[in-house]
């Protein structure tokens, strides 16, 4: 077993030397927070270093995702506190709906139909005046704990297609208006669905 030899006391740091290493090292961890962290991460930019090395859009970007998926979780957890039905009995007759609405810049809207697992519905919607995120997802009803993301996009004109429900409860898209001008948005269903509603 090898022992190594003690240090001397005069191979050890000062008390001046710790202290000033310490406060170096304040020093620095608080540049790189607000020069680094915090524009990257959260899009605040005191210094202004942040917008000239690319580091505050970065963390613009973060702090609009995170609002919109809160957003989403808010309106979800509203339309849950429906319980959960017998469908099986239910039946439905086809619908077809159009819906116009106007999304005002930063602002956000979202539409779903109660849907029947299984059930196949054809959509198509289209923006005017500017392009939109969107985020096309399900929710189960409330106890089932049961949620989907089906496709989503950013800054995207139009869409269309097939929306297929996983499950029993609620299926739609959330769009964002990301743009500096107010951008309508038309949506058209066709399909066996119970309803349709603007929930946000």
């Amino acid at each position: 077993m090898f022992n190594a030899q003690q240090p001397s006391i005069d191979d050890l740091p000062t008390t001046k030397q710790l202290v000033r290493s310490t406060v170096i090292a304040l020093i620095a961890a608080t540049a790189i927070l607000f020069l680094i962290v915090l524009p990257a991460e959260y899009g605040l930019d005191p210094t202004g270093v942040g917008e000239f090395l690319g580091l505050k859009s970065m963390g613009e970007i973060k702090v609009s995702l995170e609002e919109e998926s809160l957003e989403e979780v808010d309106v979800d957890n509203s339309l849950s506190e429906v319980t959960d039905k017998n469908l099986s009995d239910t039946t439905t007759i086809p619908k077809n709906d159009v819906i116009e609405c106007t999304i005002a810049p930063g602002e956000a809207i979202e539409i779903k139909m109660e849907m029947q697992e299984g059930t196949i519905i054809q959509y198509s919607w289209s923006a005017v005046n500017g392009k939109l995120n969107f985020n096309a997802h399900g929710d189960g009803y409330k106890g089932t704990k049961m949620s989907t993301t089906y496709n989503k996009g950013r800054m995207i004109a139009a869409d269309s297609g097939e929306l297929l429900a996983a499950f029993n409860g609620y299926h739609g898209w959330f769009w964002r208006n990301r743009n500096d001008n107010p951008v309508t948005l038309r949506l058209e269903t066709w399909g066996n669905y119970l309803q349709i509603k603007q929930v946000l």
